[in-house]
């Protein structure tokens, strides 16, 4: 009687194993094999430079059955202004630059294989030309901001220095000036040579990296940069 009770428990484990077998299906989801990459770059063929890290971010709206998704993705883009995403399913997307130091971006509709490569023109909000130079140990920074006439209001210019950093930005300062621009007209402080110095900053053998940056109001609070300058006694 047990070797009877003993074939129908393991006939009955057989039967539910062939059943659970019988029933699986493999995962035919599809992977993230989509690739895009690119740059934004600036009217004069340059690259846009952004605050490190997350100065700007690409956004993507799936195109499905000839509908947008309200549902965006958005990914951050780097401090040298490219962007590159591997995680993103193949298919068809409105694609758009957004969240930076630059006026609006017309979106564009792609088609997101396993390598798209795809470059943005932006305006920055506003550029600095910029000389730093040493006196000594003094730092002397003198710029100028120019501004298109469709971004914010100028407020804020900052001369930022990192020792042995060359990621110079908002994130990564070890001595700034910060000069408020808020109360001056837009016109007259683009009209001006604004100098500031940063008196007894040099040490032997020690390395500098110095940038200008200018605020123009905008959503995010991106700032916009000047180029970097390198400095040591």
């Amino acid at each position: 009687m047990k070797t009877m009770k003993k074939i129908a428990s393991t006939l009955f484990i057989l039967a539910a194993l062939a059943l659970a077998v019988s029933s699986w299906k493999p995962d035919t989801h599809a992977l993230t094999d989509g690739w895009l990459h690119g740059k934004l770059i600036t009217p004069d063929g340059g690259t846009l430079i952004t605050e490190q890290p997350n100065g700007f971010q690409i956004r993507l709206n799936e195109i499905v059955k000839g509908e947008i998704s309200t549902l965006p993705q958005d990914f951050w883009g780097k401090a040298d202004g490219t962007f590159n995403n591997t995680k993103i399913f193949r298919g068809s997307y409105v694609v758009q630059p957004i969240n930076g130091a630059f006026l609006p971006v017309d979106p564009v509709e792609i088609d997101i294989d396993s390598n798209t490569e795809i470059d943005f023109e932006v305006t920055p909000n506003c550029t600095i030309d910029a000389d730093v130079t040493n006196s000594g140990r003094d730092l002397v920074a003198r710029y100028r901001i120019t501004k298109d006439p469709d971004a914010g209001k100028i407020t804020k210019a900052r001369v930022l220095v990192s020792k042995w950093n060359p990621n110079v930005g908002m994130n990564h300062i070890d001595k700034e000036v910060v000069r408020d621009l808020d109360g001056i007209d837009d016109t007259v402080i683009q009209k001006t040579l604004y100098t500031d110095t940063i008196l007894d900053l040099f040490e032997v053998g020690v390395t500098y990296y110095v940038r200008i940056a200018a605020l123009c109001e905008n959503a995010a609070g991106r700032y916009n940069f000047s180029e970097t300058f390198v400095l040591e006694m």
